[in-house]
């Protein structure tokens, strides 16, 4: 039986590169067939935000990777809609690549994770 890794999103995406390092961590662990689940909370629902412009800061962008998780099977990607209405972010500003849910569930799908994932 394989594990579960819980990589939990929880920072600004530009400025710090936490949000590129946890990605690049869910898509080497997929590569061991483990199921990933990608979760957005906090500050980690700007990590979804489209139209992002990091070049501005000499970052390289890193948001439209995201829309490759489907590919390496991390199926569960799920957003704190408490989160994004905090932040008076909607789902159309979004990459389409997660769906809403309530904190209730994203700590559901931690707590029933093998391993939980944060920086």
């Amino acid at each position: 039986m394989s594990k579960s890794l819980s990589i939990i999103f929880n920072k600004a995406p530009y400025g710090l590169q936490s949000g590129r390092e946890l990605l690049d961590i869910a898509l080497m662990a997929a590569a061991f067939d483990m199921d990933i689940k990608a979760l957005f909370i906090e500050d980690g629902v700007y990590q979804l935000l489209d139209n992002q412009q990091p070049d501005v800061l000499y970052m390289k962008n890193h948001s439209p990777t995201f829309k490759a998780l489907d590919l390496y099977g991390i199926e569960t990607r799920l957003i704190a809609e408490h989160d994004l209405d905090e932040r008076g972010i909607t789902q159309e500003q979004l990459l389409p690549v997660a769906e809403t849910t309530s904190q209730e569930t994203i700590k559901q799908v931690i707590s029933e994770s093998d391993f939980v994932f944060m920086l």
